[in-house]
C-alpha cells in the first residue's frame, strides 16, 4: 500500500472509531473515505492475482446478491429505494476491508495504532458522559446515549466483551494497547449500557461472558460463566414467571407492555415471510407492510408501527425470504467457524463478540448504521493474518 493510501486508510478509519458510539455523520465520512483504499486495493490483488478470501465471504456475497435482487423485485414496494439500497453498502464494506486490513494492520505503526485505539475509547467514554447527563438533565429513568438508546445499548453490549478480552490477553498486545485505559473505558462503557435499561443487550453481554473466561482460564470460564448463566436464568424466571412490580426494568414480567409490541412486531414478520417465503418483501422493507398485516391479521399494537420486526433474523427473513435468511446463516456459521479455528487472539476476541451479536439479535436489529459498520469492520479485521497459515485451536 502506497503512502498516500495508507494514510487516506488511517484518517478513515480515523472516523470510523470516532463515529461508532457518537455520530451518524462522523461515520459516514469513514465510509466516504474507504471507498477508494478498497477500490485500489482489490485493483492491485486482482492484477496480482493475490486475492485470499475465507470462505464465509463468498457466503456474504452472495447474500448480497439475494437482498439486491430481492429490492430490484419489490422496487415498486420500497418507499424510499436509497435508504434501502444504501443498506447494502455494509456487505461489501464486510468483504471489501478484508485484503485493506491486511495490508494495513502489517504496516501502521504503533503510533496510528495507538492513536485509533485512544480515540475511539475517548468516543466510548464521551458517549458515556452524554448518556448520564443525560438522565440528570431530562429525569427520565433510562440512558440515551448520542446515538439513541438501542444503538447505544445493544453495541457497547456486544463491543465490551472483545474489549473485556482483550484487557486479559493483554500481554499479546504491542505498546499501543494502554490497559489503563481500556480498564477505564470497559467500566464506563459497561455502566453506559446498564444505564440503558436494555435487556436484550444486558442479556447478550452474559452469555457472551463466559467465553471470555473460558478463553482466558478455563477454571475461571467454567466457575464464573455459571454464575452468568445462574444470572440469565435468573432474569428468565422473573420474566416468565414474575409479578412484574419490581423497580428494575430487568426484572419485569413477559405481560409488560414494551413486550407485548415486541411480540406483535414478531409475527408480523412471520406472517411477511409466509406471504413471500421465496426473496421476502425486499431488504429491510418489512416495515412498508407492518400496518396491513396488523390490521388484517388482527394483532396487537396496531398503533405501532415502527420500522422493523425488533428480531434481526426475522427481518432478514422477511425482507428477503427464506433464501436470504438460509444464506445469511451459512455466513454466520462459517466465519464462527473460522474465528473458532483460528485461535489465539482471533477467537478469544470475536467468538464472545459473535455470541452476544447473536443473542443480542434476538430483540433487535442491530444492522443500524453505527453497529453494522461496527460489526462488519470486525469481520475484516478477524482476517488481518488470513495469508498466514491458520494454527489448528488448541
Amino acid at each position: 500500500m502506497n503512502k498516500n493510501l495508507h494514510l487516506l486508510t488511517s484518517v478513515a478509519l480515523f472516523f470510523l472509531c470516532a463515529g461508532i458510539f457518537t455520530s451518524v455523520s462522523i461515520l459516514s465520512i469513514y465510509q466516504v473515505l474507504i471507498v477508494i483504499p478498497i477500490i485500489w486495493v482489490w485493483k492491485l490483488k486482482l492484477s496480482e492475482k493475490n486475492l485470499s478470501l475465507p470462505k464465509s465471504s463468498y457466503w456474504l456475497l452472495l447474500f448480497f446478491g439475494v437482498a439486491l435482487f430481492s429490492l430490484i423485485m419489490n422496487f415498486d414496494l420500497v418507499p424510499k429505494p436509497s435508504k434501502n439500497f444504501g443498506r447494502l453498502k455494509y456487505f461489501l464494506y464486510g468483504v471489501g476491508m478484508i485484503p485493506v486490513l491486511q495490508l494495513w494492520v502489517s504496516e501502521a505503526s504503533e503510533k496510528t495504532k495507538k492513536i485509533l485505539f485512544q480515540t475511539f475509547c475517548l468516543s466510548i467514554v464521551v458517549a458515556f458522559a452524554y448518556a448520564v447527563n443525560y438522565m440528570i438533565t431530562t429525569g427520565l429513568p433510562r440512558a440515551t446515549g448520542l446515538t439513541d438508546t438501542m444503538r447505544y445499548g445493544y453495541g457497547s453490549g456486544m463491543i465490551h466483551l472483545t474489549l473485556l478480552s482483550a484487557i486479559l490477553h493483554r500481554e499479546k498486545f504491542s505498546s499501543w494497547f494502554n490497559p489503563k485505559i481500556a480498564i477505564v473505558t470497559f467500566v464506563l462503557g459497561f455502566l453506559g449500557m446498564y444505564l440503558t435499561y436494555t435487556r436484550g443487550a444486558l442479556l447478550g453481554f452474559l452469555c457472551g461472558l463466559p467465553f471470555v473466561l473460558y478463553f482466558y482460564k478455563r477454571s475461571l470460564g467454567i466457575w464464573l460463566g455459571g454464575l452468568a448463566v445462574l444470572g440469565v436464568l435468573t432474569l428468565g424466571g422473573f420474566y416468565l414467571f414474575g409479578s412484574g412490580n419490581y423497580n428494575s426494568r430487568f426484572l419485569t414480567n413477559k405481560s409488560n407492555s414494551s413486550d407485548v409490541i415486541r411480540r406483535s412486531q414478531w409475527k408480523a414478520a412471520m406472517i411477511a415471510t409466509q406471504e413471500k417465503p421465496i426473496l421476502g418483501w425486499g431488504l429491510s422493507n418489512f416495515h412498508s407492510q407492518l400496518a396491513r398485516i396488523k390490521n388484517q391479521y388482527d394483532l396487537d399494537a396496531k398503533d405501532y408501527n415502527d420500522a422493523h420486526s425488533h428480531n434481526l433474523f426475522l427481518e432478514i427473513s422477511s425482507g428477503t425470504g427464506l433464501i436470504g435468511l438460509f444464506v445469511f446463516l451459512l455466513w454466520l456459521f462459517t466465519w464462527a467457524y473460522e474465528a473458532f479455528k483460528m485461535g489465539g487472539l482471533v477467537r478469544a476476541l470475536i467468538v464472545p463478540f459473535g455470541v452476544a451479536f447473536v443473542v443480542s439479535s434476538q430483540f433487535e436489529v442491530t444492522f443500524d448504521a453505527n453497529n453494522a459498520s461496527m460489526i462488519f469492520f470486525l469481520y475484516a479485521l478477524s482476517f488481518f493474518n488470513l495469508n498466514q497459515k491458520i494454527q489448528p485451536a488448541a
